[in-house]
């Protein structure tokens, strides 16, 4: 593996991520990654962004979390004109497939500009989502589990033996917690809306098998704040990452857990998600080499969500990463 000193985050991103057409009802729409983007670019530390644009996913690395028959039927729904997976809420359109494709493409490819290229880390900013998407199952707006692919891509094209995921989302990541329950090769740290949709994600909810012990949730009450998911954080994340030693951090960046966003009623405000994200990259230089690579999940308030990726974003970029500067 060849490691090039090359500053700054990066930052995926296609303008086809628009293409994505979820119509003008639909929370999980065209403006959340043109909104997020154009905000990164004017952003005061600009300048510490390298834009890079993702391929499609190759099929291989989607088959390694979904079922070839899943996979297929998407394809499928998508060219046949239908507008919707059977959930009530997860739309599609005629070029969501090969969206939904690039968006797991700029995945693989921010694992990459962190593994390869020397990034001291890496934001995905696409959709659709995909911390809801079971191994055959759409929901939650999301048709391919993004951070799952993620997550087997660095093992099974770098090699990597212990990847841990840190979801933040105000819904419960069950699509990420299903692939992986019973993988001890991911370690899963969740933190969600106690008694909100999906309705899974329960303490007792902890791996099976030989991933027993490595899913570790945290359901957080209505209301909590930053200063309790810090908390969290500290007192059930960090010591399963310390005995875990991951050899790189994703993050499943849902933004909906912000006070303003409707379709939850946590409080957090955008300066926590930068704290939280400065905690995650403290464990990263601790144990993972500084590696950490974020991927855009929820978020549905215009203000909520760019504001506090700009935070998470920004927090990225003063991290030390693997080469040990920061801009």
């Amino acid at each position: 593996m060849t490691e090039v000193n090359t500053p700054g985050v990066a930052v995926v991103y296609h303008p086809d991520f628009a293409c994505h057409d979820t119509g003008a009802a639909s929370p999980e729409a065209v403006w959340r990654t043109e909104k997020v983007s154009a905000a990164l670019r004017a952003a005061p530390f600009a300048g510490a962004l390298r834009w890079v644009e993702p391929a499609p996913v190759e099929v291989q690395w989607l088959e390694w979390v979904h079922e070839s028959g899943y996979r297929q039927y998407i394809e499928e729904l998508c060219l046949s004109g239908r507008r919707e997976l059977g959930d009530g809420e997860t739309i599609v359109s005629e070029r969501s497939y090969e969206v939904a494709l690039l968006a797991a493409g700029a995945a693989t490819r921010a694992v990459d500009a962190v593994m390869q290229e020397g990034h001291r880390a890496a934001f995905s900013c696409a959709r659709p989502p995909g911390h809801h998407a079971l191994r055959a199952q759409g929901m939650g707006f999301c048709l391919f589990n993004n951070v799952a692919i993620a997550a087997e891509y660095a093992c099974g094209h770098y090699g990597l033996q212990r990847v841990a995921i840190v979801d933040w989302d105000v819904h419960h990541g069950n699509g990420t917690q299903e692939i992986f329950y019973a993988s001890p090769h991911v370690l899963l740290c969740s933190v969600q809306q106690k008694d909100w949709w999906p309705f899974t994600g329960e303490t007792h909810e902890d791996g099976a098998g030989e991933g027993k012990g490595l899913t570790v949730n945290v359901t957080a009450p209505a209301g909590s704040t930053g200063v309790d998911y810090e908390r969290f954080f500290r007192e059930r994340f960090e010591p399963a990452m310390a005995q875990f030693q991951p050899e790189l951090i994703l993050i499943s960046a849902g933004f909906d857990a912000h006070g303003r966003d409707p379709l939850g009623e946590i409080a957090l405000e955008s300066a926590d998600y930068a704290r939280l994200t400065t905690l995650v990259t403290s464990w990263a230089d601790r144990w993972a080499q500084g590696r950490v690579v974020s991927l855009l999940e929820g978020g549905y308030d215009e203000q909520g969500l760019v504001t506090s990726a700009l935070a998470h974003v920004e927090a990225l970029c003063t991290h030390r990463g693997r080469n040990g500067s920061a801009s």
